[in-house]
């Protein structure tokens, strides 16, 4: 008797979606999120947690005075799950039995490259001037070098952002346009190797992330930089009700805590598996001096 590989053959295609999806939505957590694979509906709001653009002032201390008790520099964001994004497949059953394993992981990785996109492209659909102003940069990937970073930091400086927690989020031309700085090539003494690993893990103070899938918001948007407060958003798994007969309805859970949903059936009638992987989520523009913007013109 032949032994059933469908079942390791899901589990496949749920872990390499949750793969590319985690790969690809990674830049994501320079921003204030919040992920739980508790479950939640569609319509739910969830508080997530930022910081204030305003610090209270120091105050005097009168000889026997009180002290007076400042709250901290905190709020939330009230976020509404209101986009429920989802990818899916279906094989046949001959299908099924002769696809590779490679062949699957591939299919999934892909799947999961997609939802995150569509998921990321939403979320920084936010990144306008009508949100957060001016831009910091504009100008050609040919004209962008390590100096106009160092523009974009003294922007974040005179925002009184945290030097410790920037981030400077770029499309791959302006990525490949500081690999080719000559002060970033030879970047031997600073315990990296740009040219040999394409890396440039931090840069006038900014953690560099590569991103492809940054969208143009019809207004030429190239990159920004953040200090997680422009936007917040969160995350949580989509229950199915009590009584349904799916095959597996359960949370997928990547690094990072990334939340996904599920959904694994059957179907008689047409004779072919069908799996859904859903995101449910929500986000809310936060502070307007949280994001800087680059673009291209």
């Amino acid at each position: 008797m032949a032994n059933s590989t469908t079942g390791i053959q899901d589990d496949i295609i749920a872990r390499s979606i949750l793969q590319g999806y985690t790969q690809t939505i990674a830049p994501l957590a320079a921003f204030a999120t919040d992920f739980s694979d508790s479950a939640a509906n569609p319509g739910d709001r969830v508080s997530v947690p930022r910081l204030n653009s305003a610090i209270d002032a120091a105050l005097d201390k009168a000889v026997g005075g009180a002290y007076t008790v400042q709250d901290i520099d905190s709020d939330a964001v009230e976020v509404v799950l209101s986009n429920h994004k989802y990818v899916s497949m279906g094989a046949d059953d001959i299908e099924v039995e002769n696809s590779s394993a490679l062949v699957l992981e591939r299919y999934g990785v892909r799947k999961g490259n997609l939802l995150a996109k569509t998921v990321l492209q939403d979320i920084w659909s936010e990144i306008t001037n009508a949100n957060f102003g001016a831009a910091s940069f504009t100008g050609l990937a040919s004209t962008f070098d390590e100096d106009d970073v160092a523009d974009v930091a003294e922007d974040c400086d005179s925002a009184d952002w945290n030097p410790d927690d920037r981030y400077l989020v770029l499309s791959p031309a302006y990525i490949t346009a500081l690999r080719k700085a000559g002060a970033i090539k030879d970047t031997s003494g600073y315990g990296y190797n740009a040219i040999q690993s394409g890396d440039i893990p931090m840069l006038h103070g900014f953690k560099i992330i590569m991103s492809n899938v940054i969208p143009g918001n019809a207004e030429n948007l190239v990159g920004f930089a953040t200090d997680g407060n422009g936007i917040a958003s969160a995350f949580r798994y989509v229950a199915p009700q009590g009584g349904n007969k799916y095959t597996r309805a359960e949370s997928l859970v990547g690094e990072g805590g990334q939340t996904l949903g599920l959904r694994d059936w059957y179907s008689e009638d047409f004779g072919n598996r069908r799996i859904v992987v859903e995101a449910n989520y929500g986000y809310e523009t936060g502070l307007a001096a949280g994001i800087k913007r680059l673009v291209s013109a």
